[in-house]
């Protein structure tokens, strides 16, 4: 399929609307389901393991990586403090996704994946950035929804010890 010049394969299809679909889940508000949560941060750390240990050389300076996520973590721990915990009739959470965390987190997959000939044109080495940013964006959704289901449970208990 050709598309303003581009020419696309069934998988950049599939990707394309994959990220479609993810990006657009973050907008509603929804039960928050801890596992799904877990197993949705656990795959997306994996995708960030994968591309920052094949990108990476061997000698580039990981504390600014580990300082990045420590960022990232206190991001995360911002934004979840200023969000507001609403609790359903049924006891359970509801929240919106992080759209911002998400979304830079697919453009530097889609950076890594198609970008990699600009930034050669450029003739500049992305690889440290990019990493960067996928760490950084991933421990703050990770901190954000720990911290929201910290917050979550404590409410919860109020509410259950006020109404004793």
């Amino acid at each position: 399929m050709q598309i303003m010049g581009f020419t696309l394969g069934t998988a950049s299809i599939i990707i394309i609307v994959f990220i479609i679909m993810m990006l657009l889940s973050q907008f509603r508000e929804r039960k928050f389901r801890l596992w799904y949560s877990i197993i949705t941060m656990t795959f997306m750390l994996f995708v960030t393991y994968i591309f920052v240990s094949i990108e990476l050389p061997a000698n580039a300076n990981y504390s600014i990586l580990l300082v990045g996520g420590l960022v990232g973590i206190m991001l995360g721990l911002a934004i979840a403090h200023n969000i507001k915990i609403k609790i359903a009739d049924d006891g359970s959470l509801l929240t919106k996704g992080s759209f911002l965390s998400v979304g830079i987190w697919i453009f530097i997959i889609l950076v890594k994946f198609y970008g990699q000939n600009i930034f050669n044109q450029w003739q500049w080495n992305p690889n440290f950035l990019l990493s960067l940013f996928l760490i950084l964006s991933i421990s703050t959704m990770i901190s954000r929804n720990i911290y929201l289901y910290i917050r979550y449970k404590n409410k919860k208990r109020e509410l259950e010890f006020k109404s004793i």
